[in-house]
């Protein structure tokens, strides 16, 4: 018997991807779209890579219906707006908003206040690399903000191993234009942001709140993570670029070790060697349209540096794929049903 899956706020851009893989998911039946804006109108009429799916129509927010699963695409602080209803409707919710990411102290410094502190412990932090075992019949999850995902694949491994000393971290994150959402505004629109390659969060990006949060859950040590963001001419994936300095003396093979080790078991997260491959840095052309993350590590032995540098599709990877990787682990699904995708070169 297939699981009813509702899309709240399909319509933009990470909606049309968690359709998208839904619809293709072999345990999924989409039951109900909504959408503020195309309400009436078919799934393809904003997603021209639908087009054939079906005639499911979209209908408005507010005339959500029950379902055994919720995943929200809505915009940051809107699900909070309907939480009170929307909790009522589903056995499970899968938010990929902020609204539930942090706990109620990080929420309120990154955010502003949070309306609904006492639901937030009941969401788990939809990492399945790191938070497999607590998403296993999970009934609440929240899943990270794209250039947190990124970079906290890269890091945690360091943390968790011992390798990396806390105080001083940096996560530098390369993102294309799609993480701004389909609603243009003055910096997003394609005259000014087709060709822009600008640092625009040097410093306080939300997302640096989340970096330290999590890893402080899982090492058990508050680290200091100075994260800056720039925007680059494409359309999809982030390559972040973690900056860890040794707490003591490491050669490449020990980091190397300790990370693939970490993820041999993890199907989604693939380090990379310059031996195997011809294209031995990640990025994120080859992984558009997948749930994989690529890693590669670079040691400074001589200055006690070491960079890992990790890439995927914001729209997936960062978004809607983990929200359907969560999805399965949540109903004891195997964990890479709905996201075989591989990809395509050249693009």
């Amino acid at each position: 018997m297939s699981v009813r899956v509702a899309v709240l706020g399909a319509a933009g851009y990470t909606g049309g991807e968690v359709l998208r893989l839904l619809l293709g998911h072999p345990a999924v039946e989409v039951v109900q779209a909504t959408s503020g804006q195309f309400a009436g109108k078919r799934l393809d009429f904003p997603h021209p890579h639908l087009r054939g799916v079906g005639t499911l129509r979209y209908t408005p927010h507010d005339a959500l219906e029950s379902c055994d699963v919720l995943v929200s695409c809505l915009p940051q602080g809107e699900l909070l707006l309907r939480w009170q209803k929307v909790c009522r409707l589903a056995e499970r919710v899968v938010d990929l908003s902020a609204d539930f990411r942090l706990d109620a102290a990080g929420h309120s410094r990154w955010y502003g206040k949070h309306p609904r502190p006492d639901d937030v412990p009941a969401f788990v932090y939809g990492l399945p690399e790191w938070m497999g075992e607590a998403l296993t019949n999970a009934r609440h999850v929240a899943i990270p903000g794209c250039m947190a995902h990124a970079g906290l694949l890269a890091l945690l491994p360091l943390l968790h191993a011992g390798l990396a000393r806390p105080d001083v971290l940096v996560v530098d994150a390369k993102t294309g234009s799609s993480g701004g959402g389909s609603t243009p505004d003055r910096s997003s629109h394609h005259p000014e942001r087709a060709n822009a390659l600008r640092c625009y969060k040097p410093v306080g990006h939300r997302h640096t709140g989340e970096l330290e949060g999590v890893a402080e859950h899982v090492t058990g040590q508050k680290p200091t993570i100075h994260f800056s963001a720039t925007a680059v001419p494409g359309v999809r994936g982030i390559l972040a670029t973690v900056h860890a300095f040794a707490a003591r003396p490491v050669e490449e093979a020990e980091v190397v070790r300790a990370i693939a080790t970490r993820y041999r078991e993890k199907p989604f997260v693939r380090l990379l060697r310059p031996s195997a491959s011809l294209s031995p840095f990640p990025e994120p052309g080859p992984l558009l349209g997948t749930n994989h993350c690529d890693l590669a590590v670079d040691v400074d032995a001589e200055r006690g540096r070491i960079v890992v540098n990790a890439a995927i599709d914001n729209l997936v990877k960062g978004a809607a794929g983990t929200a359907v990787h969560a999805l399965n682990l949540m109903l004891g699904r195997p964990e890479t049903e709905g996201l075989g995708f591989r990809g395509l070169h050249p693009l």
